[in-house]
């Protein structure tokens, strides 16, 4: 294959990548907005939005298997399309955890639940944050925002720990209603998808630092 068409389709690589993190960053924005207003139809649209990410992670993957097939890339391209194909399955999970999290706002709202909490407030935006910062930081190749990402993990899993926290001393204190322990189990579990959104992020977030150094969890790879 001639360098221009590998440099043709490494370009269509990086444009399937961009749909996916518009697509998991659409999902996240709308998953919060469900569980902050309770809207069944827009958690609804989140779990839809779940098979288009996985249909762009196929794609994805397709597309980064040939380029190493055909091609067999060294040096930094060779970085990028195995980054490539992690940071894809990452951004996978990260709408499993979006279709997750809508799933039980559906149920939350059809038993005429509602939440008002800071710190769910708190943790669903920087799990967004760190969703949209480690997308941009690998498309735009800038470590420095991928080296924020992974800092700001610390602060989501203090907020993780503080809900979870407050949930058991809530669960402890309720009365015999089966459905007030239910629901604060699914907020448990929501704020526990927050955090592992968090997670997924960091994985991007050092994949992008790998594609520029070659160096992952500080062992030289490539």
């Amino acid at each position: 294959m001639p360098r221009k068409n590998f440099q043709s389709e490494l370009e269509e690589l990086h444009d399937e990548f961009i749909k996916m993190g518009e697509c998991i960053e659409r999902s996240i924005e709308m998953c919060i907005e469900s569980f902050r207003t309770g809207n069944a139809e827009m958690a609804q649209q989140v779990c839809d939005n779940d098979h288009q990410i996985n249909s762009l992670e196929k794609s994805v993957q397709s597309k980064a298997l040939i380029l190493l097939l055909r091609q067999q890339p060294v040096a930094s391209d060779l970085r990028r399309v195995t980054s490539s194909l992690k940071i894809a399955t990452d951004m996978e999970r990260i709408g499993d955890q979006c279709a997750d999290i809508a799933e039980m706002v559906l149920r939350i709202v059809n038993q005429g639940k509602q939440v008002n909490s800071s710190r769910f407030e708190e943790i669903s935006k920087l799990s967004a944050y760190m969703v949209k910062a480690c997308v941009r930081a690998f498309a735009c190749e800038d470590t420095e925002l991928a080296e924020v990402v992974i800092e700001t993990d610390n602060k989501v899993d203090e907020l993780f720990n503080s809900i979870k926290k407050d949930l058991v001393t809530t669960i402890k204190n309720v009365d015999d209603s089966h459905e007030d322990v239910d629901t604060c189990i699914d907020l448990l579990m929501i704020a526990k998808h927050f955090e592992k959104i968090g997670d997924y992020a960091v994985n991007i977030a050092e994949w992008t630092g790998f594609c520029e150094t070659g160096v992952l969890d500080h062992v030289r790879i490539l």
